[in-house]
């Protein structure tokens, strides 16, 4: 059942995606680069507030529940996005966007859910699973979206979000059950102490959390442009960028899928490094593809093996921190991964139009391999001898090369 409800709470938030400069259009910013201006704004506006509330809900959730927060996120969502549909000018519709994301975060709660409830060594299982569906939603909601708006216009599209949300609510409510939050055996242990203490625990695991999407935002404004050269027809363009953002969704579906499973039997901080490595492997090449078949193969590496890293850094946060915690360990996930979001596409964007649209391939291609070689060496550092061999193999290949 919350499988089902993140299906369509997912779907419901990337349903308006598509049309956003569209609709700014028809609220009167008639000039289509200041519409697409306004999009961008609209979209950083979620990303910063959600960074900012994220850290908040996910300490109240330890203290009032998580399912409680789950309810929040879903219902507080459809009814914000259900305003959105009757908005007169372009600033009510930046405050609604401002609202929600401050009130939402349907991902972060259920994944704090679904660790909270999962049975005892299938925790990886779960959380790969649920990370599974919000990649097929965020590609299957967007294309139903941009189908639907041209069938029955912008304004019911965001009805249609806001009866998604609010099924998913109601499904939440009655479906699903609770995980009440652990409470310390002792008082006084840990007092003060312990949350500094679980942050610094946290920093490599986030870091490799942030750089995954910011590769994965980071490159999709650079994807229309970069195709163009690619391909003879310009018609082809639009089509071609779609079918590779979808299906890449679809390589990180996969790739989360098989992520928890790898965890169970490597451990979580072997297969993070493993997959940030191969990841990057498979973005610097991206850049200097001579033709469409050869970034299709190399984005669906890349992808799958970016959809690994997610959930199985999950499964790390919730290794990290005491039950009593998690709540507040994965508000720390959430506000890093919408910093990511909002951060991604502007700065692509920014590489593309200052240093051409290969940079946007090889800046997240050697950050995904800086964090792994970094992720590498902290082992070292803390007398892992296997991660040791691991490093120095890789360092004497680049020092080679």
């Amino acid at each position: 059942m919350l499988l089902v409800s993140q299906l369509a709470a997912t779907a419901g938030f990337m349903f308006v995606m598509p049309f956003m400069p569209l609709y700014v259009q028809q609220l009167g910013v008639e000039d289509a680069g200041r519409a697409a201006a306004w999009a961008g704004l609209l979209n950083t506006a979620t990303a910063v507030t959600m960074a900012t509330a994220a850290p908040l809900w996910g300490r109240l959730a330890d203290k009032l529940g998580h399912k409680p927060m789950l309810l929040r996120a879903t219902l507080a969502g459809a009814v914000v996005v259900g305003c959105m549909g009757l908005v007169t000018a372009p600033w009510q519709l930046l405050l609604l966007r401002l609202l929600q994301g401050t009130l939402t975060g349907t991902v972060a709660a259920a994944t704090v859910l679904v660790s909270a409830t999962a049975p005892a060594g299938r925790e990886g299982q779960r959380l790969g699973t649920l990370q599974m569906v919000i990649f097929l939603a965020a590609a299957l909601g967007p294309f139903v979206g941009g189908l639907f708006a041209d069938l029955v216009g912008i304004r019911a599209s965001f009805g249609v979000t806001a009866a998604l949300l609010a099924g998913s609510g109601i499904m939440v409510l009655f479906g699903v059950g609770e995980a009440k939050p652990a409470r310390e055996e002792a008082e006084g242990e840990g007092g003060d102490d312990e949350p500094p203490h679980f942050k610094r625990r946290l920093v490599p695991v986030l870091a490799a959390l942030f750089v995954v999407h910011l590769a994965i935002t980071g490159v999709v404004p650079a994807i229309p442009g970069f195709l163009s050269s690619l391909v003879e027809e310009p018609r082809r363009v639009a089509g071609l960028s779609g079918q590779i953002i979808g299906v890449a969704a679809l390589a990180a579906a996969a790739g989360s899928l098989v992520g928890g499973g790898l965890a169970a039997r490597f451990g979580p901080r072997r297969v993070v490094i493993v997959a940030l490595l191969l990841a990057g492997v498979a973005f610097l090449p991206q850049a200097g593809v001579g033709s469409v078949a050869e970034l299709w193969v190399l984005r669906i590496l890349g992808s799958f093996f970016l959809g690994i890293v997610i959930p199985v850094v999950n499964l790390a946060v919730r290794s990290a921190v005491p039950p009593a915690r998690q709540g507040a360990a994965f508000g720390l996930s959430a506000s890093v991964t919408s910093a990511a979001l909002g951060i991604g596409p502007l700065g692509g964007g920014l590489l593309a139009a200052r240093f051409g649209f290969e940079a946007p391939f090889l800046v997240p291609g050697v950050l995904l391999i800086g964090v792994g070689l970094a992720l590498v060496a902290l082992a070292v550092v803390q007398g892992k001898p296997r991660y040791g061999k691991i490093f120095r193999l890789i360092l004497a290949h680049l020092v080679s090369r």
